[in-house]
Parts: structure tokens; sequence; C-alpha cells
């Protein structure tokens, strides 16, 4: 029976807002924000690569800042060309993978996160192009997401186990025909839940992203979150939890009292 590995962390980590939440204020001028998150958690997710190819001294001040904890990790989210702009060019997704080398040779990297935005419905012009991704991308573990409930069917469920790929999980408000939260299982050793809030009234809205991700899960929602999770004990070896509720660090307090539930 395998025994399952719960790993948390946050989605990115440079947010204005966090300061005095997360981050001590004022902050001393040797205090690193990714420092102090690898001390205290098991990885995150990498935003900043979803707006552009990260630069070759950003990546090494990651590995640099992180390298002395051999737990900590990172997931590298897709350049967001590739996943809502369809720019499936090979020489853009090779220097996107030039840009994962400093992650990969201290083993920091865990995959990639491909997030499909909610107007990716299923057909089969979009079903081949998530294939035709994954297929560019061949060689890392990808973590895929969908946010339309089009995709929720088994006959998915088995391309992704044929194709080892991670059908991400994902806590978001339901509001017309909005993936609900799953507990599946695709990857052989991977499950991955990403948890986005419940902000029914600003997630279509144009506010911007702070008032998207605003929001502070209460304690019998998170409950019904860790029922879900733990679904796949034992079934999985390592089950990935991503806070992307960041405004005024909502995900930090929650993945705190996510973990305490899960090992209680």
């Amino acid at each position: 029976m395998t025994q399952t590995q719960y790993l948390l962390g946050p989605a990115g980590w440079s947010y204005k807002d966090w300061e005095g939440e997360v981050y001590p204020v004022p902050m001393r001028s040797d205090f690193n924000p990714l420092v102090f998150l690898s001390h205290n958690f098991d990885f995150v997710e990498v935003n900043t690569s979803f707006y552009r190819i990260p630069s070759t001294q950003l990546r090494q001040a990651w590995v640099k800042k992180t390298e002395t904890i051999p737990h900590f990790s990172f997931w590298i989210k897709l350049y967001q060309g590739f996943t809502h702009e369809r720019k499936l060019s090979l020489s853009l997704a090779r220097k996107f993978t030039d840009a994962l080398k400093p992650l990969e040779q201290t083993s920091q990297l865990n995959g990639l996160l491909i997030q499909y935005p909610y107007s990716f419905k299923l057909n089969t012009g979009n079903l081949n192009y998530v294939n035709a991704v994954s297929q560019v991308f061949q060689g890392y573990t990808q973590a895929v997401e969908f946010r339309h409930k089009s995709w929720n069917r088994n006959e998915i469920y088995e391309i992704f186990k044929e194709k080892k790929l991670v059908w991400v999980n994902i806590d978001q408000p339901l509001i017309s025909e909005s993936l609900p939260l799953t507990s599946v299982l695709t990857h052989p050793d991977i499950s991955y839940f990403r948890l986005h809030g419940r902000n029914y009234e600003s997630w279509f809205s144009n506010e911007g992203r702070n008032a998207r991700y605003d929001y502070n899960y209460g304690i019998g929602e998170l409950n019904s979150i860790v029922r879900k999770i733990k679904e796949l004990t034992d079934l999985a070896k390592k089950i990935f939890i991503s806070g992307n509720n960041h405004y005024k660090g909502s995900a930090i307090k929650n993945l705190i009292e996510l973990k305490r539930i899960i090992l209680s």
C-alpha cells in the first residue's frame, strides 16, 4: 500500500498585500519572501512564467535562494502564449524549456502546470490541441488544469492515464458551466489540488486578479475539501495542494489550517 505524502504550497510569492499579513513589516534588508516560504512549505507555483518567460538571472536566483532546502521544489506555470493564445511555436517552446534548466539541474523542478481558461471547452479541436501541447513538452511531468466542466469525463481521464498527465482537481466558484471539485487520479504517482477560493461575485468580473482571488475558506469548507483530498490517500504517492486564493495571504492561512486537518 502506498504511503501518501501531502505537499502544500502557495501559488506565487511576490504579493505586496502579503506584507503585514504573511511577511513582516518592516522587512529587514536581508528578508527574502521565497526563502521564508521554502522554510514553511513544500513547494511554490511560479506565476511569472505564465506572463513571460523568466530570465536567466531570475531562474538562477530561485535556485541559489533555495538550494540548501532539499525538500523544496517548484511547479512552473506554462506561458499563456501556449494555453490562452494558442501559439504552439517549437522555437518558443524551446526557449521556455531552456528556462527550466537551472531547476532541472538541482532536481527542484516538479513539472509544468498547464492552465487552460474557462472558455476552453471540450471539442475535437481543443482535445487535439491538448495532445499537441503534451507532445511538445514530453519529458516533463505535466499537470493540466481545465476550468470548464465539459472536460470532466471518463474518456478524458483515460487519455490522461495513457499519457501520464496529471489531472488537476480544482476548487472554484460553481458558476454556469464551471468544473466542480473532483477527486481524480490519472498519473501513477501524483495528484494535484488547486484551491482558487469561492468568490462568486468577482470571479467573472473585470475587477482584476486580486478581487477574483479574494477569499478566505471557512473551517467547514476546508473540512469538505480535505475529505475530497483523502479519497486519494494510499492511491497517490504525492498529493500536491496549492492555495491560489492569494489576496491578503488567505492562501497561506488556509494551507496551514488544511495541513492541521489532514494530519489530525
